[in-house]
């Protein structure tokens, strides 16, 4: 074989090799997709309102206190939530404004009662963070059970008032929404116990006081003797939305 044939048969074998590699490169990047886990990510919940029946104020927190013990023995919630500088008395809370217009009226109408409606706006969470899909699904699990859990204890709330639940029936609900949260909290323990960023410990820090609600209101044990269960429950659901609402600010 002449050195120029030899010469061109190289270049050809070469070029050859050459576009095999290339090929192979372009294809691997083709078909290379980075693991979800890899990636930084945004989980978020949306923003939302509770219309709060406020039954009285005071600018003093005793005198609040002591006025709440008395609303508690009728069924209400009685929980204090400062609003700049008064202490209202909240009796319940709800998703759709007119509902809590019905309610007030109804109490005017036949209990002679006067309130105001507190309109609260919760703002939604954000975390960020390289999280794998077990871990994204637990953790927006935990980051919605606090509006789960108010609505949940609502619906029995309602049914207590409207006496399709007895308490027995009441107290068996309320067990089964205290297993979610613990399955929640357990569940994000197991994922993210090792993890020590502020947006995750802070999380933590208030599903365990949610689970801690929880816990009291399974126990069934009243703030005062006077108070009914149906108030208990309106009490434990409003102190949730509190723990959500520290966590927003925590954040």
């Amino acid at each position: 074989m002449s050195k120029k044939r030899k010469y061109l048969l190289f270049s050809f074998i070469s070029a050859f090799i050459i576009s095999g590699i290339a090929l192979a490169t372009i294809l691997s990047n083709i078909l290379y997709t980075p693991a979800m886990g890899e990636q930084t990510i945004t989980l978020s919940t949306n923003d939302f309102e509770i219309h709060f029946i406020s039954l009285n104020k005071s600018q003093l927190e005793n005198s609040a206190k002591s006025l709440a013990e008395d609303y508690q023995k009728i069924g209400a919630g009685g929980y204090i939530w400062q609003i700049d500088e008064y202490y209202h008395i909240l009796s319940s809370g709800f998703e759709n404004k007119n509902d809590a217009i019905l309610v007030q009226n109804n109490l005017s109408s036949t209990s002679g009662i006067e309130s105001e409606i507190i309109s609260i706006k919760f703002k939604g969470i954000k975390i960020e963070g390289n999280f794998n899909n077990d871990e994204k699904r637990v953790l927006t699990k935990a980051m919605s059970i606090f509006q789960e859990i108010y609505k949940s204890l609502y619906d029995i709330a309602i049914s207590v008032d409207t006496m399709v639940y007895n308490e027995i029936s009441a107290r068996l609900a309320i067990n089964s929404v205290h297993s979610n949260i613990n399955t929640t909290k357990a569940d994000f323990d197991t994922l993210f116990k090792a993890n020590q960023t502020a947006s995750i410990k802070n999380l933590s820090t208030h599903l365990n006081n949610t689970l801690k609600t929880s816990e009291s209101l399974c126990s069934g044990v009243p703030l005062n003797q006077s108070q009914t269960y149906a108030s208990l429950i309106k009490y434990r659901y409003i102190e949730i939305l509190k723990t959500y609402e520290q966590l927003t600010k925590a954040l």
